[in-house]
């Protein structure tokens, strides 16, 4: 069965969008928010970034819809206004819907980060992954563009984050992502497979952010730090190991290089 079930949905208009729904929670007194919207937001899944984050810099949570998920963050002399998203779930569809609602409140670039399971033994927990391209083996990024097409961040933004890594000296791997939305069923074959066809790591939201990215016609890269691998056909996790741990936050202060 071909997801998605009525493959011509492709080329027709959806019955409603998201600056539909927006607009509907104005109508019944819920702002977006009281102060505009930033010009960039970092999208985080982890709740030890957040938490660095909101020790580390000022932040101001946003008032309004958007305050369940998005705190600005205080960088002085910057020229954009740059904010955090987090605690709004993980996985395709959850990403999907927050870049979405973002989207058509007025953000215009994204970074996304989060943790990735290595499929290469040069991977190690702690390493640094750009991502610049995805594998679809989700669902999502299917109602969003055709089944042949590739998913891929924008070259500009992933150069710029690129930039402020070898600025801060940081070894850093570059390749595509296997996205998946089976967690829990990822299956030697399926190492091999993606491995074979270049893909250094896999996790669950690349591949649905970037089909988003490119139908509404806005800004995203992606990067990860290695939390656990697969490289040996057996699952060596090491979520809370420091190298991991640092590796988010030295992502996200690269990121906010990146974007500003």
């Amino acid at each position: 069965m071909p997801i998605p079930n009525v493959p011509k949905k492709i080329h027709s208009e959806a019955l409603f969008r998201p600056a539909d729904f927006l607009a509907y929670l104005g109508r019944v007194g819920v702002a977006a928010s009281q102060r505009p919207a930033p010009d960039a937001v970092i999208l985080s899944y982890q709740k030890s970034l957040f938490g660095h984050v909101l020790e580390t810099y000022p932040c101001e949570r946003a008032r309004g819809y958007f305050g369940r998920f998005i705190h600005y963050v205080d960088l002085p002399d910057s020229p954009r206004a740059i904010a955090i998203a987090a605690d709004f779930g993980v996985g395709a569809p959850a990403a999907a819907v927050m870049l979405e609602e973002l989207i058509a409140w007025g953000v215009k670039d994204f970074v996304s980060m989060g943790l990735a399971g290595s499929l290469s033994e040069a991977l190690p927990p702690g390493s640094l992954v750009v991502c610049d391209g995805a594998f679809r083996d989700e669902g999502t990024s299917h109602h969003y563009i055709e089944e042949d097409a590739q998913v891929c961040p924008d070259e500009t933004l992933t150069g710029r984050l690129e930039d402020a890594l070898k600025d801060a000296r940081l070894s850093y791997a570059k390749g595509p992502t296997w996205t998946t939305d089976a967690i829990y069923r990822e299956t030697p074959l399926e190492v091999k497979h993606f491995r074979e066809r270049g893909a250094l790591v896999v996790e669950m939201e690349a591949a649905a952010l970037f089909a988003v990215a490119q139908y509404r016609g806005a800004r995203i890269a992606s990067c990860f730090s290695v939390s656990d691998t697969l490289a040996y056909l057996e699952w060596r996790p090491d979520f809370h190991a420091e190298p991991t741990v640092q590796g988010l936050e030295t992502l996200f202060s690269c990121a906010v290089r990146a974007l500003q």
